[in-house]
């Protein structure tokens, strides 16, 4: 990224700066131009122009779709880049097996649903999810794998794979934040006060939250192991708490703490019959994946 330098210049008492020439040629913008600025909590200024950030302008009240074989794809696409209404229309009976497809990949998109279902017609409205703050996701995600482990004691299986089917959503919803702002240097969400390398950072605090979930949705626990689970439950809060509280000292400690729980999982693996071992191993990577938490916060 190319740092420019300019000084301010004060005309009857307002301050301004010349913006790039090939900034302002690439965006065909003019002495007329409307354009964004906003201002970061660091004091940085992020100005784009004004066009690219009213990026639902393009959107139609109805977009119709053709009943391909690829439809789903393109369903995804318009539904995460806010379209409200999408219609799905054939000429003939639409195949079963296609409406099936449809029904089962809108069913794993966050506040969208099918209102309308005919043999040549399927729409699939978009209840918006934009207005989600990132922070606010990613708080739900951290929610999420706190009910997945008290699931996994109770062995609640049922209520474990609805929590594993609500963090997929909400991980997703965050991707989708977060790949659009690195990609565009757009918010999707109205919280715009992260900078670049904070949106890295979200977007690697979340994978090891999502990676976290897909241990505990095949985990299953014995009582020989069920003191290390609770150690590993505890590990998770503590980072959890450091998260929420932003507390550089409690990431420090929890980071520092992943060596000690390894070294009681060695000791505690001597006895123990290969099942019960296998459950630890995947503790430990836990424990691996809750510290990488703790590194980024």
């Amino acid at each position: 990224m190319d740092r420019i330098y300019r000084n301010l210049q004060k005309i009857s008492g307002s301050f301004f700066v010349s913006l790039p020439k090939s900034w302002v040629e690439n965006y065909k913008l003019h002495s007329k131009s409307p354009i964004s600025i906003q201002i970061r909590s660091d004091g940085a200024l992020l100005i784009s122009p004004k066009l690219e950030q009213t990026d639902d302008h393009d959107l139609k009240n109805e977009l119709k779709l053709d009943a391909t074989p690829y439809v789903v794809r393109a369903i995804i696409k318009e539904s995460l880049s806010g379209q409200m209404n999408v219609v799905v229309t054939s000429d003939r009976k639409i195949e079963k097996s296609l409406k099936n497809e449809i029904r089962r990949f809108v069913s794993g998109l966050p506040n969208t649903e099918i209102t309308e279902e005919r043999p040549q017609r399927i729409v699939i409205q978009n209840f918006g999810y934009k207005k989600i703050p990132t922070k606010k996701l990613i708080q739900r995600l951290l929610n999420l794998i706190e009910d997945m482990f008290v699931d996994v004691k109770e062995n609640a299986r049922d209520d474990l794979e609805y929590n594993f089917d609500q963090l997929r959503k909400f991980y997703f919803i965050l991707v989708t934040h977060i790949r659009t702002y690195l990609k565009t240097n757009i918010y999707v969400t109205e919280d715009n006060d992260f900078t670049p390398l904070e949106a890295m950072d979200y977007r690697m605090f979340c994978e090891k939250i999502e990676e976290v979930g897909k241990i505990l949705r095949v985990l299953h626990i014995s009582e020989n192991v069920l003191d290390f689970f609770e150690k590993i439950f505890q590990y998770f809060k503590e980072v959890m708490e450091a998260y929420m509280t932003e507390s550089q000292e409690l990431a420090h400690y929890a980071w520092l703490k992943k060596d000690k729980l390894e070294k009681d999982a060695l000791e505690l693996m001597t006895g123990l019959d290969w099942e019960d071992k296998d459950r630890i191993k995947d503790m430990i990577y836990m424990a691996h994946l809750i510290k990488d938490m703790a590194a980024v916060i």
